[in-house]
């Protein structure tokens, strides 16, 4: 499992005066900071929020994300979280919401739970996941393509077909990573 965390108001990872402070300053586009037990990575900031992107490029073989803050994101699946005195309505559509956890009393066509059923939580997450054999994502300039599953078998298939005859590959992988950066270098325009 996995967390996406917007933060509206800003992070202060890189204090003043560090080095990845002076490195962003200084230009760079993103500073990555590697200790034994952790990996932080700085990069300056995409033009939107793309949750999907931001998955798809740091979490890659990751079964579960949550998103903290994707409330306008309608390609999200939701569970709302309400609390007396905070929040005592659903905001989100029906088509969105998967779930509540609320300490108030909910009418609403979909699971509730407390906020102490984190064990509940758990399994109803766990039990709704639908695992597929392969997944297979296609992103173009930044865009995220959509592919029906017959799509994605025809991918996966000329990929795994073309790579099990190159030496060095293991039998049977699991995460293949392939990246294509089409770019007409300047004396080939001439």
């Amino acid at each position: 499992m996995a967390v996406i965390k917007h933060c509206a108001h800003g992070i202060t990872f890189d204090p003043e005066g560090k080095d990845s402070w002076q490195l962003m300053e200084a230009g760079s586009d993103g500073v990555a900071m590697i200790s034994p037990e952790r990996l932080a990575i700085l990069q300056r900031k995409m033009d939107e929020n793309d949750f999907h992107k931001i998955a798809a490029e740091y979490f890659k073989g990751i079964d579960f994300i949550l998103v903290e803050g994707g409330r306008k994101d309608r390609n999200i699946k939701k569970i709302e979280v309400l609390q007396e005195g905070i929040a005592e309505k659903v905001g989100c559509s029906l088509d969105e919401l998967i779930a509540v956890v609320s300490d108030v009393d909910v009418s609403v066509d979909r699971p509730v739970f407390h906020h102490d059923q984190i064990g509940e939580i758990a399994d109803f997450l766990e039990e709704g996941f639908e695992y597929r054999e392969s997944r297979v994502a296609l992103d173009i300039d930044g865009i995220s393509v959509p592919m029906n599953a017959f799509v994605q078998k025809i991918f996966e298939n000329t990929i795994l077909g073309l790579i099990t005859s190159l030496e060095g590959v293991k039998e049977n992988p699991q995460l293949i990573a392939l990246s294509v950066t089409r770019k007409e270098r300047e004396d080939e325009k001439l």
